[in-house]
């Protein structure tokens, strides 16, 4: 008799991230977005599945705006240019060209169909439809999606410098919950960021009754140097 145990592992895909959000100190200690290419992370998705392991986690700091551009032999599933969420806006310039998130966890997710796949840390801006429907899908693509919201206040959102406000939030949730019913979301949330008035975060109270989230990390603003915020 031969007993197995479970052990996720974990793939690190990309490093950095570029969305500069004003309380954020992620851009200045990690720098700019880089990504592994996909042969590269295929190649140890393999090994993995070859280990007899299970489940994987792709990591980055901003996962969903993986881009390989890389020389590669792998076909082009999705849209090479940005696909943003409806409704969201990001401070650079479209990117185009490359190959990106949906195509690295489609091929992922062909590796072994006995293995659960999740992502994270993502933002919220870079889940557009395409990636949505592969998920849907896939039955061995984790139907969790971490959905980092920091406020429910758009004035606060828009402070944050996070490139949505409350009502695009909430309509990129409904169109999750339409596309992948029995989705379970998390999220992020930071309390008492500049100026934040108790009114402005009873609306964060309320986006939470509204989304009904089945885990939240949830934590006290706490200033950190170099950001936008600070030198406000």
């Amino acid at each position: 008799h031969t007993t197995y145990m479970y052990v996720p592992a974990r793939s690190s895909i990309m490093r950095g991230c570029e969305n500069m959000c004003s309380f954020c100190i992620v851009p200045f200690t990690r720098g700019r977005e880089r990504s592994r290419p996909i042969e590269s992370i295929l190649k140890e998705i393999r090994m993995l599945s070859d280990q007899g392991v299970k489940e994987v986690t792709l990591l980055g700091q901003n996962v969903n705006s993986y881009r390989d551009l890389s020389q590669t032999s792998l076909p082009l599933s999705f849209d090479s240019n940005t696909q943003l969420s409806r409704g969201f806006r990001t401070i650079y310039h479209d990117k185009d060209g490359g190959r990106r998130f949906a195509d690295l966890l489609d091929q992922v997710s062909m590796v072994d169909p006995e293995m659960r796949v999740r992502f994270t840390s993502p933002h919220p801006k870079d889940f557009p439809d395409q990636l949505l429907y592969l998920i849907r899908e896939r039955p061995n693509i984790c139907q969790h999606l971490h959905l980092p919201a920091q406020s429910g206040n758009s004035n606060i959102l828009e402070k944050m410098r996070r490139g949505y406000t409350r009502e695009a939030y909430l309509d990129l949730v409904d169109n999750i919950r339409a596309i992948i019913p029995d989705v379970t979301l998390s999220s992020d949330f930071i309390a008492g960021f500049c100026s934040e008035t108790d009114e402005q975060h009873s609306d964060t109270v309320s986006l939470m009754k509204r989304v009904q989230y089945d885990m939240a990390y949830m934590f006290a603003y706490s200033m950190r140097k170099k950001t936008h915020a600070y030198h406000r």
